[in-house]
C-alpha cells in the first residue's frame, strides 16, 4: 500500500507540471499482426481500458493499478488467436441475448444458431445476435482534463438485413473518468422503418479469477441483490418459471455452481454485481437503461466459476429466446433511440489514514457508496449505502446491519422529533418517511404534476417543516420533467413549494434555532442561506460561504453555529462564514453528522467507508429534545 501511495504522490507532482491525466492512443492488441485496440488511460486513477473496433467493438481489456502493479481483470484480455472454448473479454450481445430457437423445436446446442418469426416471415439469428461478430467503425475520440472517450458504431448492412429486417444505428461510447469506465450503448431506429424495431441486449463480459496471485478463486465472493432465479426446462432453456434466489449477502464462488448459467431477476433498484478478491481488490458492474420492462426480466446471467478460471456476471436486459416469445423486448418506434449503460469500477482497500488526520478512525467499510448519516436518539448511526440500495445501522465499529432494504437508491436522510426516518430516493425519485411500524409514507412524489428529478438531501425542522434538494444530474439516463434543479419546502400538511432554483443543490441543514436554512451548491462551490419564518417559508436569499475547497456536499451546524461541510475533507466555518480548519480523511467525504452521547463525535460518510473523529464543538440535532 505504501508503494501505491508513493506512486500517487509522484503522479500528483507530475500533473502539477502539466502532464495530462487522460489519454487516448492506438496499440496492437498483442503484438504485430493482431487487431488494433484503442486504449483509454486515467493515469491518476490508475485505470486503463482497451476497445477493439474490428472485433465487435468490444471491451478487450480492463486494468487497474493495485499495490504498484497493473492487474488485468478480463478473461482472455486482448487475445484474438481463436482460443478454444469461452472467449471472454466484453462483447455486446444484440439484437438478442440468447439463442433464438423455433418454438417447440430445440436445437442440439444450447447456443447454436437459431431462428425467429416476425410478421409472418422466418429469419436466421446467430446465438447472442450478430453485433459481436461484425467489425465496428470508430467515429470519434477525445481526451481532456475531464475524461478519455471513444465512440464506435455498427450500422445495418447487407450482412445484417438477412437476419434483422430493420434499419438501425448502434453506437458504443466508452468513457473513462474518475477511475470509472462507462459504456453507453445507444440504439437508434431509422426513420425509414415501417414497423417498431424490437430487440434485447446483453454483454458477455468475463473476469479472470482469481484477480490476484495467491488467491484461491473459491474464496472470491459475488454479491448482487437479485430476488429470484429464472428456471430452465429439460433442454436447458429458460422456461419462465422462477424460484427465490438472492446474492445480496456476498457468496463464495466455491459455494455455488454456475457452470450452467444462473439467470437472475427481480431486482428492486438499479441492478449491480460485485466480484471481490479477498486480498482487497474488487470490481463492481452496474447497469441502467432509459426505460424498464415488466418483470420477469434477466438482469444478470452468472456463468463460470473456480473450475473454469473465469466468472461472467453477464448484464442482460431481456431473456433467452425473447424474439420468438415476443417478450421481454424493447420496442423502439421509427426515429427513436434508447440507451443502455454499463459502468465498471475497480477498487482496492481505502488508503491509510494520513498522518495529519490525528484522531480519525475508520468506523466501518467495504460499502458501495455511503451517504446520508443520521445519529439516532437510541444511540446508533444510520446511513445510506446508496449504490447497494439499502440503509444501514451501526452501533459498534465494523458491525453493520440492514436497517431498511431495497431503498430505491436512498441518498440523504433525516429524522423528526418522533424518530421517523425521512429519505431521498434517487431511483424512486421521491422523498419518503419510514413510520414507526416500518411502512413508508411518500412525502414528496412530484411538484406541480411533474416527477421530481433526483432527491438528494433532506432536513426536518422541529415543528415538522421539511426541506429537501432535487438536482437534475447531467449524466443520468432519466428524462427529467421539471427542467431545472430545485430546493423545496414541504409543510406538515403536505403542501409543497419551490424555494429556489439552483445549479446543483446538494446538502441541506438548519441552524439550531431553525430560523436559517443552508443549501450547498456543489457546482458553484458555495453555501446559500435563507431566512425562515414561523410557518417555514423562506426569504432573503444570499451567499453565506463561497470558494469552498472542493464541491460542497452534505453539511451540519453545531450548537455554537459552526458549519461542518463535506468537500475535499470536512471544512469547518464559523457562524459568520469564516474558515476555521480542514479535517482530512483518506476518502473524499460526502456527508457528516454529530453523534455519541455528548454529540462531540463527527461521523463522516466517505465513498466506501464511515469515519469518525472527536471534535471540540458540541453538535446539534433538530430532532433531539
Amino acid at each position: 500500500m505504501r508503494s501505491l501511495v508513493a506512486l500517487a504522490l509522484c503522479m500528483a507532482a507530475s500533473f502539477a507540471w502539466g502532464q495530462q491525466r487522460y489519454t487516448v492512443s492506438d496499440e496492437d492488441a498483442a503484438g504485430p499482426g493482431t487487431p488494433r485496440v484503442v486504449v483509454l488511460r486515467d493515469a491518476a486513477g490508475g485505470v486503463e481500458a482497451a476497445i477493439a473496433p474490428s472485433e465487435g467493438g468490444e471491451l478487450s481489456s480492463f486494468r487497474i493499478l493495485f499495490n504498484g502493479q497493473w492487474i488485468e481483470l478480463l478473461y482472455h484480455a486482448r487475445e484474438y488467436s481463436s482460443p478454444k472454448g469461452f472467449q471472454g473479454k466484453g462483447p455486446l450481445l444484440w439484437p438478442a441475448v440468447g439463442v433464438q430457437y423455433p418454438l417447440g423445436n430445440f436445437p442440439k446446442s444450447t447456443c447454436g444458431d437459431g431462428s425467429y418469426s416476425l410478421h409472418g416471415k422466418t429469419y436466421p439469428m446467430p446465438c447472442h445476435g450478430f453485433a459481436k461478430s461484425l467489425p465496428w467503425q470508430e467515429v470519434s475520440r477525445n481526451a481532456d482534463n475531464q475524461m478519455a472517450r471513444v465512440t464506435v458504431e455498427l450500422r445495418d448492412s447487407d450482412q445484417t438485413r438477412p437476419s434483422y429486417p430493420f434499419a438501425f444505428h448502434l453506437d458504443a461510447t466508452y468513457t473513462l473518468a474518475g477511475g470509472q469506465l462507462t459504456i453507453d450503448y445507444t440504439v437508434r431506429a431509422d426513420a425509414a422503418n415501417t414497423e417498431p424495431m424490437i430487440f434485447s441486449i446483453g454483454n458477455h463480459i468475463a473476469f479472470k479469477i482469481p484477480f490476484l496471485p495467491g488467491t484461491d478463486p473459491a474464496n472470491m465472493t459475488l454479491e448482487t441483490p437479485s430476488t429470484v432465479q429464472m428456471l430452465r426446462n429439460a433442454q436447458g432453456f429458460v422456461n419462465g418459471e422462477q424460484k427465490p434466489r438472492s446474492f445480496e449477502s456476498p457468496q463464495r464462488l466455491g459455494d455455488f455452481d454456475a457452470r450452467v448459467a444462473i439467470p437472475l431477476a427481480g431486482y428492486r433498484s438499479q441492478p449491480y454485481a460485485v466480484l471481490k478478491d479477498p486480498q482487497g481488490l474488487s470490481v463492481r458492474i452496474s447497469q441502467q437503461a432509459t426505460s424498464d420492462l415488466p418483470e420477469p426480466i434477466v438482469r444478470f446471467n452468472i456463468y463460470g466459476g473456480p473450475q473454469a478460471g473465469y466468472l461472467s456476471p453477464e448484464p442482460w436486459f431481456g431473456m433467452t429466446n425473447s424474439l420468438n416469445l415476443g417478450k421481454p423486448l424493447v420496442t423502439l418506434p421509427a426515429g427513436n433511440s434508447w440507451v443502455w449503460r454499463i459502468q465498471l469500477k475497480a477498487s482496492g482497500p481505502p488508503p491509510s489514514l494520513p498522518a495529519q488526520a490525528s484522531g480519525v478512525e475508520r468506523y466501518g467499510g467495504d460499502f458501495g457508496y455511503v451517504e446520508g448519516p443520521v445519529w439516532s436518539k437510541q444511540g446508533f448511526l444510520i446511513f445510506s449505502d446508496m449504490f447497494d440500495s439499502r440503509i444501514m445501522k451501526m452501533s459498534q465499529a465494523s458491525h453493520a446491519e440492514i436497517y431498511r432494504d431495497y431503498t430505491n437508491g436512498a441518498n440523504g436522510n433525516s429524522m423528526d422529533v418522533q424518530g421517523r426516518l425521512y429519505s431521498c430516493e434517487r431511483d424512486g425519485r421521491r422523498v419518503v418517511r419510514m413510520e414507526k411500524d416500518g411502512h413508508l409514507t411518500t412525502i414528496a412524489p412530484e411538484f406541480e404534476g411533474k416527477r421530481l428529478n433526483d432527491p438528494n438531501d433532506v432536513v426536518v425542522r422541529r415543528d415538522g417543516q421539511v426541506y429537501f434538494t432535487d438536482p437534475a444530474p447531467k449524466d443520468s439516463l432519466q428524462h427529467f420533467e421539471l427542467g431545472y434543479s430545485g430546493v423545496y419546502h414541504v409543510t406538515p400538511q403536505g403542501a409543497i413549494s419551490l424555494i429556489a432554483k439552483m445549479t446543483r443543490p446538494n446538502g441541506v441543514a438548519l441552524t439550531p434555532d431553525g430560523r436559517t436554512l443552508y443549501i450547498a451548491d456543489t457546482t458553484e462551490r458555495k453555501i446559500m442561506a435563507y431566512d425562515l419564518d414561523a410557518q417555514g417559508n423562506a426569504s432573503r436569499e444570499r451567499v453565506f460561504i463561497s470558494g469552498i475547497d472542493g464541491g460542497p456536499d452534505g453539511l451540519r451546524v453545531a450548537a455554537n453555529g459552526n458549519v461542518y461541510i463535506a468537500c475535499r475533507g470536512i471544512a469547518v466555518y464559523s457562524r459568520d462564514g469564516k474558515f476555521i480548519r480542514m479535517i482530512e480523511f483518506p476518502e473524499m467525504p460526502a456527508n457528516c453528522t454529530f453523534g455519541d452521547r455528548d454529540l462531540k463525535t463527527l461521523y463522516v460518510t466517505a465513498r466506501t467507508s464511515v469515519y469518525r473523529v472527536r471534535i471540540p464543538d458540541k453538535g446539534f440535532l433538530q430532532y433531539a429534545k
